[in-house]
């Protein structure tokens, strides 16, 4: 029998079919109203997550992300208290505190953000004493703390927090990290309880089953975020439907900003018949390996095709580059390990020429980061079944998954993609990926969408 809880919800979601029916076309006023009715709605279904079905959760939270799509371009700039508010957002990590490349991903850019939206002062905790952050000249404004490595890490931390809690009025944090950043928290609320709270959860379904969610000290962590949100929605939707979880996710995805004044280059006439993947090069769980392989079974029948493989390399993968290399020696000019690429000029004219972007990856948590930069440049895509496959392609539209450690299903959507992507196909896909990145993948946008839900 349908409980009271369950029925009261799926009445209100039946009442608000009308308004999805016509969203775009809500004044934002009546959308805003809506958006509050959706939030106080999906409390309510984490509140009663036990005596109703969890489904009704899932489809509050999407309901209210779509509200949330429908009234971010027309929300007024954000008013000034008269107090300059400070950001931070602290590397919760016990192996090591934040490095240059952090800077250019969600974790230094939602600060960094989210301060041009309310006119706030971004702190990073903390970067490591002697170590060059060139990625700070970008972000003019962000201020990284340093630490002493001979310094405990927790203690640091902490003595941080009760010397400077008045300053800290929003608190930015990554990934659900146990004791670390569980403790964290509760240490903040009772110097900050009128502090805001942001933690993007960095998970992916694998790691989400290896949790104790229903224990006391996660569900006071779930009270104690204002906001807690993945990067992508196959997560968001496994979070909500899980009784176990106490709290509604949301949606933000990692987007893409351009701190320079590179021109970003999307041109049907300037890609090359190149294949790139971005990552950290030979490491498990980016499974380059299984690309190479792929594209070297190809060769004959891809010619004139080329495969860049940009990023560090682990010392694990060089065996493999040996056997590969001897293997096939006529490969020596059309697979290319570039190494690390840090100007981002030279990197984004990689991603310029690229037609496909691959990611092998066994797991990722939701979507890379590099996706967003490959996305902006009008590559299409093929992943792995990671949980943001669908989002990369944008569920069919932007590209091809393919089930992990399937080569020969690689093989076949590397062969599908290669004979459509001509300048043709790309006059086609280029307007589909950059509407589709502006509207998911733009920092500017996002930050906006996350300082309405911290501050609505």
């Amino acid at each position: 029998m349908e409980s009271e809880n369950s029925k009261n919800l799926s009445d209100f979601i039946l009442e608000t079919d009308p308004y999805f029916e016509q969203l775009n076309d809500l004044p934002l006023g009546t959308a805003a109203e809506l958006y509050d009715l959706l939030d106080d709605a999906a409390n309510a279904a984490t509140l009663n997550i036990d005596s109703i079905d969890p489904e009704l959760r899932v489809e509050l939270c999407i309901r209210k992300d779509m509200v949330l799509d429908r009234i971010v371009d027309e929300l007024p700039p954000f008013e000034s208290t008269g107090h300059q508010m400070k950001i931070f957002a602290p590397s919760m990590a016990q192996y090591r505190d934040w490095q240059n490349v952090d800077l250019m991903k969600d974790c230094g850019l939602a600060p960094f953000m989210l301060s041009k939206v309310i006119g706030a002062k971004p702190v990073m905790l903390f970067g490591t004493e002697g170590v060059d952050y060139p990625y700070l000249s970008d972000l003019p404004g962000l201020e990284l703390l340093y630490r002493k490595e001979t310094d405990d890490r927790i203690e640091t931390y902490f003595n941080h927090l009760e010397e400077n809690y008045a300053e800290m009025d929003v608190l930015l944090l990554y990934g659900l990290r146990r004791q670390s950043t569980t403790d964290y928290l509760e240490a903040y609320r009772l110097l900050r309880p009128d502090g805001k709270v942001y933690i993007g959860i960095d998970m992916n379904t694998y790691w989400m089953r290896h949790v104790d969610w229903d224990t006391p000290q996660l569900n006071l962590f779930s009270q104690q975020c204002d906001v807690i949100a993945t990067s992508c929605r196959l997560m968001r939707d496994t979070l909500n439907r899980s009784p176990q979880v106490r709290f509604a996710c949301n949606w933000l995805a990692n987007g893409f900003y351009n701190p320079t004044d590179i021109k970003i280059v999307a041109d049907p006439d300037y890609k090359e018949n190149t294949i790139l993947t971005v990552a950290r090069i030979g490491t498990p769980e980016k499974n380059n390996e299984e690309l190479v392989i792929s594209f070297a079974g190809l060769a004959d029948a891809l010619p004139g095709w080329k495969l860049k493989l940009v990023g560090p390399i682990d010392p694990r993968i060089d065996p493999f580059i040996d056997w590969f290399f001897t293997t096939y020696p006529n490969m020596k000019d059309r697979v290319i390990f570039t190494g690390p690429i840090t100007d981002k000029k030279e990197l984004y004219d990689e991603y310029a020429k690229a037609k496909i972007f691959v990611l092998t990856s066994r797991s990722e948590s939701g979507t890379p980061n590099v996706y967003a930069e490959a996305l902006v440049h009008g590559c299409m895509f093929i992943s792995s079944g990671i949980d943001g496959a669908d989002d990369i392609t944008n569920y069919g539209e932007l590209g091809l998954k393919y089930e992990r450690g399937e080569t020969g299903s690689l093989a076949h959507a590397l062969m599908t993609l290669c004979s459509k992507a001509d300048a043709d196909g790309f006059r086609e896909h280029i307007p589909k990926a950059l509407e589709y990145a502006a509207r998911y993948y733009s920092w500017e946008r996002n930050a906006k969408k996350l300082a309405y839900m911290l501050f609505k």
